[in-house]
C-alpha cells in the first residue's frame, strides 16, 4: 500500500515540476515574441517599431532645446553627432531638426544629397528663413543679397521642405515662427509637414479605380503588372483555382544587381475576394492571407502577406510608406 501510495506521489510531484516547466517556458516564448520595446543603434536608443516621429541634432553640451525640455517628448530623438544622424536619415523618412549650433557638424552638402534633401527639415535657433535655411543651411532659395549684420535676428524655429521637382527648378513650402521656441508648436509644425510629404507623388489607375501616394523619394518610380495566382486547397499538382494582377511599384534605385524594397498590389474582384475569405482557394504557404488595402465596387485592392520577408534594402521606408495608409480607391 504505501508503495502505492509512494508511486502516486511520485507521479504527482513529477506532473507538478512538468506543468511549472510548460508555464515558465509558455511564458518565455511569449516574452521573445513580444515585439522590443528599444535597439541599440551607435550607441543611441531607438524604438525598434520607429515610434520616434523627428531626429533632432545638437551639441552634447548645450543646445536651443535642452534635455530637460525634451524629457517629455520621447517621440523625439535627439543625437550629438552626424553618425548618429546618418544612422536614422539613411533607413527612414523623418523630419531633420537642427540646432542653430550644430550646423558645423553636418558635411558641407549633405542636406541638399538624396534622399534627406526630400525630408522636412526644421532650424531650431533663429525665426528668419532666409538666414536660417538660405545663409546658414544653403539650401536652394534664391533671393536678393541681404547684409545680416544690419538685421535684427530674432529667435524661434523655420520649416521648410520640396513638394515639387521639374526640370528647371523646385516648389518648396519655406516659413519662419519668431518668438520664444517652443516644442510642441515645432513638432506641431514638423508632424503637419511629415504627413504631408509621404502624399506628394500620386499614382492613378483608371483601370482598376484607385491612388496611391509615395513620398519625393519615389520620384522615377515604375509600376510594373504580373499575376497572382491562387490554388485549391487538397489538389493535387497544386491545380490553379483563380488568377489576377498585381502591380508592382519600384523606387528609382531599383536595379536587378541590388533590388530594393517594392510595393505589390494584389487586385481581386469582389467575388475572388469573397472566396478567399472562405478559404475556397490559397496564395502562397503563408499562414495568413493578404491585407486589404481598400476596395471600389469592383475590386479589392491587397497587400500580399510576407511581402517584405527578405527585409532587403529600403524595407523601412515601405513600412513607413505603408503605415500612412497610400492607396485611396475610387
Amino acid at each position: 500500500m504505501r508503495k502505492i501510495l509512494g508511486s502516486k506521489r511520485i507521479k504527482l510531484l513529477v506532473f507538478v515540476l512538468v506543468f511549472i516547466m510548460v508555464f515558465l517556458l509558455g511564458c518565455k516564448v511569449k516574452t521573445i515574441n513580444n515585439p522590443k520595446l528599444t535597439q541599440n543603434i551607435n550607441n543611441i536608443i531607438v524604438p525598434e517599431n520607429n515610434g520616434i516621429v523627428a531626429v533632432y541634432i545638437s551639441p552634447k553640451n548645450g543646445g536651443v532645446l535642452s534635455d530637460n525640455d525634451l524629457k517629455a517628448y520621447p517621440e523625439i530623438l535627439k543625437v550629438n553627432d552626424f553618425e548618429s544622424l546618418l544612422t536614422i536619415t539613411s533607413r527612414y523618412i523623418i523630419p531633420i531638426w537642427i540646432d542653430k549650433d550644430a550646423i558645423d557638424m553636418l558635411p558641407e552638402g549633405w542636406i541638399n544629397e538624396f534622399p534627406q534633401k526630400f525630408y522636412p527639415v526644421i532650424f531650431v535657433g533663429y525665426g528668419n528663413p532666409l538666414y536660417a535655411m538660405r545663409d546658414k543651411l544653403e539650401l536652394p532659395i534664391f533671393g536678393p543679397y541681404v547684409d545680416w549684420s544690419k538685421q535684427d535676428l530674432e529667435q524661434g524655429f523655420c520649416t521648410w521642405m520640396i513638394t515639387v521637382t521639374a526640370e528647371g527648378g523646385i516648389s518648396s513650402t519655406l516659413k519662419g515662427y519668431k518668438g520664444d521656441v517652443n516644442i510642441s508648436k515645432i513638432l506641431e509644425m514638423s508632424n503637419s509637414l511629415f504627413k504631408e510629404c509621404f502624399r506628394i507623388l500620386k499614382y492613378t489607375n483608371n483601370e482598376y479605380g484607385f491612388n496611391f501616394y509615395l513620398p519625393l523619394t519615389w520620384n522615377g518610380y515604375k509600376v510594373i503588372e504580373d499575376k497572382w495566382t491562387g490554388y485549391k486547397f487538397g489538389a493535387s499538382g497544386d491545380e490553379i483555382a483563380e488568377t489576377g494582377p498585381i502591380l508592382i511599384i519600384r523606387d528609382s534605385e531599383w536595379t536587378e544587381e541590388e533590388p530594393t524594397q517594392v510595393i505589390p498590389i494584389m487586385i481581386f474582384t469582389i467575388s475572388q475576394w469573397n472566396d478567399l475569405k472562405k478559404e475556397k482557394f490559397h496564395i502562397g504557404a503563408a499562414p495568413i492571407g493578404p491585407t486589404e488595402l481598400g476596395r471600389n465596387s469592383k475590386y479589392v485592392f491587397a497587400l500580399p502577406a510576407r511581402y517584405n520577408y527578405a527585409f532587403p534594402k529600403g524595407f523601412e521606408v515601405v513600412d513607413e510608406i505603408m503605415q500612412s495608409n497610400p492607396l485611396e480607391a475610387f
